[in-house]
């Protein structure tokens, strides 16, 4: 088997068990193991490996030593706080790095919000990923790789909880943020982004204090 067709099954043996994780085909305290998953996929034990992997490396899973992965599920506070550190990390940086962001980055901009728009609208894996896609796009234009993987782990944190709660991300927001960007109107844009981050907040959910003892 050559090195395309290997690449080829490993994103096959991801993309399911992703898409069976996310959907919620196992109860939150299932612990998967290799032989259990090279059962159900009919594949060997080196897909099934590097799939749990990447997806351990994402925050999607946790391994466990000797027993398997466990489903990461974000509490409430947990959710909180990622998002509130979304709000702080992508509006500070839009502040700072504006003058990076040019026509040519405007337009890849729009193409995402208009792959939304053509999507189902009951398909919530698709609205999650091309919402992953815009904040992501936009925070690349900046050139700070470490803060960029800061926000791709933020990003993927939230991506159970908002998929499986069937919660649809808006594009409503993003088209009117890359307008203003386009007019260069700094303070509007900045004031939308951190709305559309601030509106998957979770409903009647106060901070908790941080315990120093």
């Amino acid at each position: 088997m050559n090195k395309r067709t290997n690449d080829s099954l490993k994103d096959q043996v991801y993309d399911a068990l992703f898409s069976d994780i996310i959907n919620g085909a196992y109860p939150a305290d299932t612990i998967l193991t290799e032989k259990f998953l090279m059962e159900k996929y009919s594949v060997s034990r080196a897909p099934i490996r590097e799939a749990l992997t990447q997806l351990t490396g994402t925050q999607i899973l946790s391994s466990i030593p000797r027993h398997g992965y466990k489903i990461l599920q974000p509490s409430e506070q947990q959710l909180l706080e990622v998002i509130k550190f979304r709000s702080a990390l992508e509006c500070s940086f839009l502040t700072t790095y504006c003058t990076y962001i040019d026509r040519e980055r405007i337009s890849e901009l729009r193409t995402i919000c208009m792959d939304y728009v053509n999507c189902a609208s009951n398909d919530f894996k698709s609205h999650w990923h091309y919402n992953c896609q815009f904040h992501l796009k936009l925070f690349a234009i900046y050139g700070n790789h470490y803060a960029y993987k800061l926000l791709e782990e933020a990003l993927n944190i939230q991506t159970i909880y908002f998929v499986q709660k069937k919660h649809s991300a808006t594009m409503d927001l993003h088209l009117a943020l890359v307008d203003y960007l386009e007019k260069n109107d700094i303070p509007m844009a900045i004031t939308l982004l951190k709305a559309d981050i601030e509106n998957l907040l979770l409903p009647n959910t106060a901070p908790t204090p941080v315990d120093r003892t």
